[in-house]
């Protein structure tokens, strides 16, 4: 190991702070409330859902400040959503989602088979739009979440959280409708 040179852990403490994301969570409980949706700094890594989330379950991400820049979530869906769900930053908090999702029809082996034609679009979302909660419903061309939906969230600044990846929607349809209005709203987790 490495001697840090003199006073690099004085001001700041950044050697100290790294950020991990080499974890692995598998959040496989149903319920909307339980304790396993809420992430934290540790929890920095994958993120594996292999529940069936009951309706209105809410994958709760931790504030963003100074000590999680770095922090990064790839959150996997192994599990078919029972209804709406969502992945929220903390209401309390400046932060916001920014990034460029994509939005794909599919279907898979436990649900929907593919249509024809599989259809994709893309959603933007801006700092300046204000939005702490992701919507998901698998069944739902308006927002996606079905299995295959693929999403990382990167803390870049203190008020600022990178969302990038995929979203899947698993009905016979070849027409998607994911629009930043829906797929994003502005208030968080309390």
């Amino acid at each position: 190991m490495a001697i840090p040179l003199y006073g690099q852990n004085k001001a700041g403490g950044k050697l100290n702070s790294l950020v991990k994301n080499t974890g692995y969570k598998e959040i496989s409980v149903v319920t909307a409330g339980d304790a396993s949706h809420t992430l934290s700094e540790d929890d920095g890594g994958v993120i594996f859902i292999s529940a069936a989330l009951a309706s209105a379950a809410v994958i709760k991400l931790p504030a963003a400040n100074q000590s999680t820049i770095g922090l990064k979530y790839r959150i996997l869906m192994g599990g078919v959503l029972a209804a709406a769900a969502k992945i929220s930053l903390p209401e309390a908090e400046t932060a916001v989602f920014v990034g460029v999702i994509t939005q794909e029809r599919c279907g898979n082996a436990g649900g929907v088979a593919d249509a024809v034609a599989v259809n994709k679009t893309t959603i933007v979302t801006t700092q300046a739009q204000g939005e702490q909660t992701m919507e998901l419903d698998e069944n739902d061309v308006t927002f996606g979440g079905a299995i295959g939906t693929d999403l990382t969230f990167e803390y870049a600044s203190s008020d600022v959280v990178i969302v990038s990846g995929k979203t899947c929607v698993n009905v016979a349809s070849t027409a998607l409708d994911g629009l930043q209005a829906t797929t994003f709203t502005a208030t968080g987790w309390s």
